[in-house]
């Protein structure tokens, strides 16, 4: 049972934050509004930089900040021609203080992001405006570009095919607009750089994060990895993919109940073997061939296309499951990408060398003030305090909600469930009301775009496979009589009219989508997370619009497959045809919880793993520091080698300063590179022990302190070994062949933490199946 608001708030419980402080502020703006209105554009921008003064880190209830908000609100009408609403005022002062913000979909998330950077910037500082993806940054930026032009603020926006000197000079703008990853990628890269001119150096002051949900909690499990080539071949896993493709379930291989983990059976194992020629393929030095085996069987069995990838122009592109989008240069680690490719049939990509990596959340720490907004923030509101020590608030919407939210639908099979949403949207077509309906998979997606069509019904399908399209898909949803398929990427960030794109409150069109119920937005089944789902509904009912939400699922779903307890999936199996309503809803709500569970305890995981990692780096990073800007940091190399120095250093003193400088650079570089690689490996088997009663995250850390002994002593050995044998000729190929080492590439590797669970997880599951079976007899 929920808790009042009051109480929850009294206890201090996440995400109760009051956000009722900053009234006042927003009504001294309200009372400043005529003042601040009879001023031009010169004198309004003037008077913000000479009237309002910095307060530090966010501002507090006063004049000051009053003003601020009156003037960014006169601002943003004149540039923008929209008048932010005080619910607005009031996400922008909780912004400021460093606060997370929920704010329901279509309450003018932009706008207020645009105010708070304002108000940072007036502060005196530098602000990023942080986002999910290259569209959403650049829109944002371009659309918000008049509001800081008009305040003389400079901004700029940066995305993946950005050049590096206009990174460069972006980072220098007071607003600067970006997708997440991408301030991480050049994080990483700068950490490679050799002098200060290879930087582009981003500045961690202040950072408001759109979508905050989804990039401080959903993305912070997937480590951002810079790479670098590599020779080795993916070609390799050919040889592997034709010997698991003919493979049967049950009789040459078994996959584990959550379908994360699938293993050879001894009869798959004896065939395999007799295939190969071989004896014992868990002999060592046949190691190799069955990592390879085992990766191809899990990219045949675990790893479906049109799910989790697309193959596009002979080419495997990765999907992002939590936005249904096209995840731009990501890739699965250890081979696994590798498998896929030969199981697709297409050309093996180089598979590349992870040189160092970086996890959101590292990222978004190192900010000094971090705050962030999302329609779906009190959901995660633990969870942010937790990983950033940020609390959560709500601001109310400006008008009430007029969505009608029904009764979900639980169907036994996935084909009855497909039926009912068909009969659906039918139904409302001919009535004209537009519909959504939000998909799984692009493979879901296009299946029913398929069925509707056969029904003679127009269709328009958007997911990851054309998502170049996706604002004018998605603007037009809200047309009369418009159908519009999409997967999780529903057009998050993008505004659904009613009526149509061009369409206005009051006009004609509006009027009539309005009097048929709005949008109604239809649910083919739930998501891994309730915030997808509420994402989803909200997408109907923006502004106090009217629209309906409807759910359909089935207890034959991936995610009740997935996630449900064996005692569920066998009541399922054998009253299935007689649960009531409620107790299907039941198993769902489990399933899900289960689901969310799981993510976080991901999350956890990742974030532990990377502890040990992250303080050793930090280590390193301060060697390569003092070794750039230092020739006294040289000096323990350049010991090493007087003799070699001696020789070189009266004729070519410069050259020879630069090549120890290079040289104890990336032979540091490179061990860094072959610990990372070390830890990899230590850390996919970490979880094994569990089995054996010891704590994983524990022994990971142990042993990557032991491994990290004596770390900084090879690399200069390294280096001094490199130098010694190069002769005075040689200097300049050295420096060369140093140069061609550097990191060429990018991409952010696909990592499941610990995917066995905790031994008490196992060892719980394991009693279960004991009871059900040995009392309960259910199994």
């Amino acid at each position: 049972m929920a808790l009042p608001r009051w109480l929850s708030r009294a206890t201090g419980r996440p995400g109760t934050v009051s956000l009722k402080r900053f009234a006042r502020t927003v009504k001294r703006a309200d009372h400043l509004g005529a003042e601040i209105g009879e001023l031009d554009d010169a004198a309004l921008a003037e008077r913000i930089r000479t009237t309002v003064t910095g307060t530090g880190k966010g501002f507090a209830a006063d004049d000051a900040a009053a003003e601020f908000l009156a003037i960014a609100r006169e601002a943003m009408d004149r540039a923008i021609e929209l008048r932010p609403y005080e619910e607005q005022l009031l996400a922008v002062c909780a912004l400021l203080s460093g606060i997370a913000v929920e704010l329901d979909t279509g309450e003018g998330k932009t706008l207020v992001a645009a105010m708070a950077a304002a108000g940072h910037v007036v502060a005196g500082r530098t602000v990023h405006v942080l986002s999910v993806n290259d569209y959403l940054a650049q829109r944002d930026s371009e659309w918000m570009g008049p509001f800081f032009e008009l305040l003389d603020i400079g901004h700029g926006w940066i995305g993946q095919e950005t050049p590096h000197d206009k990174r460069r000079e972006t980072y220098r703008c007071a607003v600067v607009h970006a997708p997440v990853s991408e301030i991480g990628f050049d994080v990483l890269r700068d950490r490679f750089a050799t002098s200060d001119d290879d930087r582009v150096l981003p500045v961690f002051d202040a950072v408001v994060v759109d979508e905050a949900d989804a990039v401080m909690i959903d993305e912070a499990m997937t480590p951002l990895v810079l790479a670098g080539t590599s020779d080795d071949s993916g070609q390799e896993f050919v040889a592997a993919t034709a010997l698991v493709t003919d493979l049967v379930e049950y009789d040459h291989f078994d996959v584990d109940p959550e379908r994360l983990n699938v293993a050879l059976t001894d009869a798959g194992l004896d065939l395999v073997e007799h295939e190969l020629g071989v004896d014992n393929l868990y002999a060592e030095a046949n190691l190799p061939t069955l990592t390879k085996i085992n990766l191809a069987l899990h990219a045949r069995v675990l790893v479906h296309r049109d799910v989790d990838y697309l193959v596009v122009d002979d080419t495997v592109k990765l999907i992002n499951t939590a936005r249904g989008r096209v995840a731009e240069k990501q890739r699965w680690p250890d081979g696994l990408h590798a498998a896929i490719e030969a199981k697709e049939g297409v050309a093996s990509s180089a598979p590349g060398r992870m040189l160092d990596s970086i996890t959101i959340q590292d990222l978004l720490v190192s900010y000094d003030t971090l705050a962030g907004m999302s329609g779906t923030i009190l959901p995660v509101a633990e969870e942010l305090l937790e990983f950033y020590e940020i609390t959560s608030g709500r601001v109310e919407r400006h008008r009430p909600n007029r969505r009608v939210d029904e009764p979900p639908q639980v169907f036994l099979t996935t084909e009855a469930k497909i039926d009912a949403v068909i009969e659906e949207v039918m139904a409302r077509h001919e009535d004209g009301q537009p519909v959504l309906i939000g998909t799984q998979s692009v493979a879901e997606s296009e299946d029913l775009g398929e069925a509707l069509e056969a029904e003679g019904l127009p269709v328009q399908v958007l997911n990851a496979r054309n998502d170049a399209g996706e604002a004018a898909v998605i603007a037009a949803a809200g047309e009369y009589g418009a159908i519009t398929i999409s997967t999780q990427m529903s057009g998050r960030g993008t505004d659904i009219k009613l009526g149509g794109a061009d369409a206005k409150p009051g006009d004609a069109a509006h009027k009539e989508v309005v009097g048929l119920g709005g949008l109604a937005v239809m649910s083919t089944g739930r998501y891994p997370s309730s915030r997808l789902d509420a994402q989803l509904r909200g997408r109907a009912g923006r502004q106090g619009d009217p629209g309906t939400s409807m759910a359909f699922d089935a207890l034959d779903s991936e995610l009740v497959r997935a996630n449900a307890a064996e005692h569920q999936l066998v009541r399922i199996e054998q009253d299935g045809q007689h649960l009531t309503p409620g107790q299907a809803l039941a198993i769902l709500d489990s399933v899900q919880a289960i689901s969310e569970g799981l993510r976080g305890d991901r999350h956890r995981a990742t974030w532990a793993y990377h502890r040990a990692i992250t303080q050793q780096r930090t280590a390193v990073l301060e060697r390569r520091e003092r070794i750039i800007d230092s020739d006294e940091a040289l000096e323990p190399v350049l010991e090493r080698v007087a003799d070699w120095r001696a020789e070189h250093e009266e004729d070519a003193e410069e050259a020879v300063r630069t090549i120890v400088r290079q040289a104890t650079l990336h032979f540091l570089d490179e061990a860094w590179t072959d610990h990372l690689a070390g830890l990899q490996e230590l850390r996919d088997g970490i979880h094994l022990r569990a089995l054996a009663g010891q704590n994983p995250e524990q022994e990971f850390h142990l042993e990557a302190l032991r491994r990290f002994e004596g770390f900084f002593g090879g690399a200069q050995d390294a280096a001094v070994e490199f130098l010694a044998a190069l002769g005075a000729d040689e200097i300049a190929a050295g420096l060369e062949d140093l140069a061609t080492r550097r990191p060429s590439s990018t991409w952010t590797y696909m990592i499941s933490d610990n995917p066995l669970g905790s031994a008490a997880d196992r060892g719980t599951r394991k009693l279960g199946r004991l009871w059900r079976s040995k009392v309960l007899r259910a199994e």
